[in-house]
């Protein structure tokens, strides 16, 4: 009886991390991580090709700053799209693992995470970086939330419509280093 009881409590103990796990795993997947991983590089590409030729010492600290406030928009966008998405992604077979159409997170805990995100990056991009980088990233989640998004079940046009909000991370990039488009 004594031996129950101690492993008792280091069993739900295991069960509850294990849970907490599962749980920070479903909202990293929400942010798309693969697709930031390209917008990341990309942004870095934009800063790098507006860098002056002769620039010393190279600007460290406001390329991490712009890749993580770029990063938190994206991750918030791709929360926010997913949120928008979860009914008809509950449709599709290659869809239906998702965290929201699984039921492994309520609605309303992504849309509280995604706003937060966008947010935070907004007003980090904002603070850190520069105040046109910052409406650049909100351009960039709009147009892809309320034009894109709603557009790619209605008309294939809809690539011509999401090749804005696909083009803008090198814009970004370009526009942390120099302040101008």
């Amino acid at each position: 009886m004594a031996i129950e009881t101690t492993i008792r409590p280091t069993v739900l103990a295991g069960v509850k991390r294990h849970h907490l796990v599962q749980r920070l795993a479903d909202y990293w997947t929400l942010t798309k991580p693969e697709v930031n991983f390209l917008i990341a590089i990309t942004t870095f590409a934009g800063f790098c090709l507006a860098l002056p030729a002769q620039s010393r010492p190279f600007p460290l600290v406001l390329l991490i700053n712009t890749l993580l406030g770029t990063l938190l928009v994206a991750s918030g966008t791709a929360t926010l799209n997913q949120y928008i998405e979860r009914q008809f992604d509950a449709q599709m077979r290659r869809t239906a693992r998702r965290p929201l159409p699984a039921g492994r997170l309520e609605a309303s805990a992504a849309l509280g995470s995604g706003i937060m995100l966008s947010c935070a990056g907004g007003i980090y991009l904002a603070v850190a970086v520069n105040l046109l980088a910052s409406s650049l990233a909100a351009l960039t989640l709009l147009s892809y939330l309320f034009l894109y998004t709603p557009l790619k079940r209605k008309t294939p046009l809809c690539v011509l419509v999401g090749a804005f909000p696909g083009a803008m991370p090198p814009l970004m990039g370009w526009t942390a280093m120099t302040g101008k488009l």
